[in-house]
């Protein structure tokens, strides 16, 4: 572990500078330099690259959301070396025509300006198909190949999965000319069991998937990051901390890096070389949008699904409780002011004792008479009115249609 390397570091409010790294280590980002190979990538990196390799024209990935897929397959692209050509598409609502042109644009055929302006701007698919065809073959005689890579493929209409399919009929003396891979989430398996995908579905001939990494392998992969971007000496968790990254980030690569990076700038903003609990636990109340300073009235909140409890003040929460309370009081002063007056009024014109007597007798000096103190009876039944006739129904204002 490294002390800061100036006074300058102790100001500077970003936590790479402080902790004397390059780079940012937990970035949100496919970059693949950053591949950490756990048991379940390594394994998913030679199932898709045998498959490359040996032509298979339709390969399947499947993973939660932040498992790392889409950094695992530009890792295998690298890997294939300059003669590949490839096409990464990572937006799934798109049409036919659409997902053809940006692959042609990805494999360099055409630029952005010639498929909004030039011939392939009207073009429809059977053409596209024709101009991607010529081009995969063009490939063969100098021993390349084309790579397409669709992400997010669980949002894929069916019109635009089965236009997947035609692109896997692709072939020259026995040589499949493209090979795509399909990346989604858990519920693409289930897309693919329907009776309208069954043509797609017998085609994929490796399926692959990432499962959430262990609490072991949480540890490796953060001072692997740490590594990468600088030095895995720079800082230190403590294990309670590990344990809780791993726990409350279910083992998945991007709630790592998210949790991580947010620890980190909590770590710099105490000067903290060594990561405990208490930080990680202010980085996720801090995530969660809670307070991150400690209060003295706090509750107890079960994270879902992360098997951990942690701490989230709840100081705002009773302010806004107080507020809501005084505003109701305030309310119910106000109904019950109104009802006073009104049926007070009623009252008073309703009750012969109650009336005053006429300006003549004012005008004379004559004291009016004294007013009668209702009884109990009365009283009660004055209650009984403004409840409601009987005391069965809700009292209402005249008026009050709620």
């Amino acid at each position: 572990m490294q002390p800061p390397d100036s006074l300058k570091s102790l100001s500077d409010p970003i936590y790479e500078t402080f902790y004397g790294l390059k780079e940012q280590p937990f970035a949100i980002s496919t970059d693949p330099k950053f591949l950490f190979l756990s048991a379940p990538h390594r394994r998913a990196y030679d199932e898709l690259m045998h498959g490359i390799t040996r032509d298979e024209s339709l390969l399947l990935l499947t993973g939660e959301t932040g498992s790392g897929k889409t950094t695992l397959c530009r890792a295998i692209i690298g890997a294939l070396g300059e003669r590949t050509f490839s096409s990464v598409l990572h937006q799934p609502y798109m049409t036919g025509p659409e997902m053809l042109r940006l692959i042609l644009r990805d494999f360099g055929l055409v630029s952005k300006e010639d498929l909004r302006r030039g011939a392939l701007a009207g073009s429809d698919v059977p053409h596209l198909l024709e101009v991607l065809e010529g081009f995969l073959r063009s490939l063969v005689a100098i021993q390349s190949r084309g790579i397409v890579v669709i992400d997010e493929a669980q949002s894929l209409s069916p019109t635009l999965l089965d236009e997947v399919r035609m692109l896997t009929a692709f072939e020259l003396d026995g040589r499949r000319l493209i090979q795509i891979v399909l990346c989604g989430q858990p519920m693409l398996l289930n897309t693919l069991k329907t009776e309208p995908m069954y043509a797609l579905n017998e085609r994929i001939t490796r399926r692959v998937a990432l499962t959430p990494l262990s609490p072991a392998e949480v540890e490796s992969y953060i001072y692997h990051r740490l590594a990468i971007a600088g030095s895995a000496d720079a800082v230190s968790f403590q294990s309670d901390a590990m344990k809780l990254i791993a726990d409350l980030s279910r083992g998945l690569p991007r709630r790592v890096n998210v949790l991580c990076d947010r620890t980190l700038q909590e770590g710099r903003a105490v000067s903290a070389t060594t990561i405990t609990s208490d930080l990680v636990k202010r980085a996720a109340k801090s995530l969660a949008g809670a307070h991150p300073a400690p209060a003295l009235n706090e509750e107890v909140v079960e994270v879902p699904d992360e098997g951990q409890t942690i701490a989230i003040a709840a100081e705002r929460h009773t302010n806004r409780f107080a507020r809501m309370a005084g505003i109701a009081a305030l309310a119910l002063g106000v109904l019950v002011t109104a009802g006073y007056i009104y049926f007070g009024g009623q009252l008073l014109a309703s009750q012969s004792q109650f009336t005053l007597p006429d300006k003549a007798v004012l005008s004379q000096g004559t004291p009016p008479p004294p007013l009668t103190i209702p009884t109990d009876a009365e009283l009660e039944a004055w209650f009984r009115e403004m409840r409601g006739l009987g005391g069965g129904g809700l009292f209402q204002f005249p008026g009050d249609r709620h």
